[in-house]
């Protein structure tokens, strides 16, 4: 897996577990990082978390709002 960064664009990847409603909505989902996001040190297990504005998604009311994503569930486009 190629390592994502910040003005990187991405797919949402899809997800068994996704909740419903929303979280299926966004799956294949696709947008740009525009933040990694930053916890204190009490928070270690949410590091790996990056903020996307969404460009494109079936889910028309998300386009162009950021969502927090797990980098895990994310792949360059």
């Amino acid at each position: 897996m190629a390592e994502i960064k910040v003005g990187d664009k991405v797919r949402v990847k899809n997800r068994k577990d996704w909740p419903s409603p929303p979280g299926y909505r966004l799956a294949n989902a696709e947008g740009t990082v525009i933040k990694w996001v930053e916890w204190d040190e009490t928070m270690e297990e949410f590091r790996d978390y990056a903020l996307v504005r969404l460009e494109k998604t079936v889910a028309e009311e998300y386009i162009g709002k950021a969502e927090v994503f797990r980098v895990a569930n994310l792949e360059k486009v």
